[in-house]
């Protein structure tokens, strides 16, 4: 391709200048990519089959979620603190959830979720800076959790709960 570039161009100066931008954009490229493509998910049917394949153990998913959780899918940042989470549960379990989150709810508006373009599964109103009056319309309250440092979006007519680390 450099070649082809070389013999496109009227000036040897600008060529040898078009040649090395690109070896120097070549080189840069896996500097700039985002630590977080090394991220991995999980898919868990049960908070059972979480707790036995090591996810609450590892701190992937949070320790204390209602014993009827469901459909949980957990990310993380292998070597960091990053992680998100999406559990459903049943309403009628929702105290076990108010257990492990401050009882005061936090504003979501303007707060940021930095989470890998990769995990599809994140919604997109909770990517980036937050919309808190968008997310407070569809019934999402914002909590801090009691231990750590992860933050939950929750609808508790939903029975559903979001999580991330701050």
């Amino acid at each position: 391709m450099a070649a082809i570039a070389v013999r496109h161009m009227r000036h040897p100066e600008t060529a040898r200048a078009a040649v090395a931008t690109l070896f120097v954009l070549a080189a840069a490229l896996p500097a700039g990519r985002c630590t977080a493509v090394n991220s991995k998910t999980d898919s868990f049917a049960t908070l059972a089959e979480a707790r036995q394949a090591g996810a609450i153990a590892g701190g992937w998913v949070p320790d204390g979620l209602p014993p009827g959780s469901r459909e949980i899918r957990a990310a993380h940042v292998p070597g960091t603190s990053a992680r998100w989470g999406i559990v459903n549960f049943p309403p009628a379990e929702a105290d076990a959830l108010r257990a492990i989150l401050e009882p005061a709810e936090v504003p979501l508006d303007g707060r940021r979720c930095n989470m890998p373009a990769r995990i599809e599964w994140w919604p997109t109103e909770m990517r980036g800076t937050i919309n808190g009056e968008r997310l407070a319309a569809t019934g999402i309250h914002g909590y801090r959790s009691r231990k750590g440092s992860l933050i939950f979006a929750v609808n508790w007519n939903q029975g559903r709960a979001y999580y991330w680390s701050e």
